[in-house]
């Protein structure tokens, strides 16, 4: 008997079952739940990102096609800055380190390129890291930076700009022949007393007594009245007044001094007191001071002078907004004078 084969559409439907039980049992697809999620980076976040980080190029000197210029400027101090003065974080917060906010702080080169993000907490110590690397090993600075080797380059850090044959006292202000006559028309004195640093400091001396940047000309006579009283705006029986025209560059010597040697302090006495060894005072009336009397050309050039002679400079003149960021919030005196 002849066998009859089945449709194609009944052969189908046949195979058609079993292949979708198959589906519906042992090949389900998964689909998300509907509390899963995808994490997605929004759009301020990578703004932020992106503008939080500066680029390698902003935080090195200008390029340069010869690598002798690239290695000059990097030792180019606040010319450098990449910033606007708008820019500067406000001398006038008083928010808590802790809350501080390090992206409104400018950008710095070279020099300083070490105090990028640095709180203000942190600021003084991290530049007295920059300053203290050219101490040798056992303290002492470089070897042509002898106490006796001021007597021959005080005459180029502090020449008179009208007549590079004399020399600008210090606190007189007189103009005198800067040739070295043995301490006879002018001597060396210590802005920061040397008594107060507590060292005895003689021609071969090397160590604070002998840091260039703390040390200026002045008349025996005036250098002997002076003493060792601290810095006031009035002259007493245990303070001195120094001319207006100079109070900003005593103020910043002794900002760099307590820097540049983590030993010594600046602090306010009251009455008749007096600051104790490793401490000068008066500490309000210098950020005040600093404030009043801005850097000038003179002190610029006799930074650059020290910088060539010793290998440090003086961070509070390259870059003035430093001082209120460190000391600014010492007490409400500090504090209103940063503020205004």
């Amino acid at each position: 008997m002849k066998r009859m084969n089945k449709p194609k559409s009944t052969r189908f439907i046949g195979l058609a079952i079993p292949l979708l039980a198959f589906i519906l049992t042992g090949c389900v697809i998964p689909f998300p739940s509907s509390t899963s999620t995808t994490t997605i980076p929004s759009t301020s976040l990578i703004s932020s990102e992106s503008t939080s980080s500066p680029s390698m190029s902003s935080l090195m000197p200008e390029s340069s096609s010869s690598s002798s210029t690239v290695e000059s400027s990097s030792l180019i101090p606040s010319s450098s800055m990449v910033t606007s003065d708008s820019s500067l974080p406000s001398s006038s917060s008083t928010a808590s380190t802790s809350s501080q906010d390090l992206s409104s702080q400018p950008v710095y080169q070279g020099y300083y390129q070490a105090v990028n993000g640095v709180s203000d907490a942190q600021l003084k110590p991290t530049l007295t890291t920059i300053l203290r690397s050219i101490l040798s090993p056992t303290g002492l600075l470089p070897a042509a930076t002898e106490y006796g080797n001021a007597r021959y380059d005080l005459p180029l850090s502090d020449a008179d700009p009208n007549n590079p044959n004399n020399i600008i006292l210090v606190y007189s202000r007189q103009s005198v022949s800067s040739t070295w006559d043995a301490g006879s028309t002018w001597n060396r004195e210590h802005v920061y007393p040397q008594s107060l640093m507590n060292v005895s400091t003689d021609n071969p001396s090397r160590h604070k007594g002998a840091d260039y940047h703390n040390i200026k000309p002045e008349s025996p006579s005036v250098n002997s009245s002076r003493g060792n009283k601290y810095f006031a705006e009035t002259t007493t029986t245990t303070s001195y007044a120094p001319p207006s025209i100079v109070r900003g560059d005593v103020a910043r010597i002794l900002f760099y001094m307590v820097t540049m040697w983590p030993e010594l302090s600046l602090v306010d006495v009251t009455g008749l007191n007096k600051p104790a060894t490793f401490q000068m005072a008066q500490l309000s009336f210098l950020v005040k001071w600093h404030l009043e009397d801005p850097v000038d050309a003179f002190e610029t050039n006799r930074n650059e002078v020290i910088y060539s002679k010793q290998g440090n400079r003086n961070p509070y003149i390259d870059h003035q907004e430093f001082v209120c960021r460190i000391w600014g919030r010492s007490n409400s005196n500090t504090q209103g004078y940063c503020a205004a």
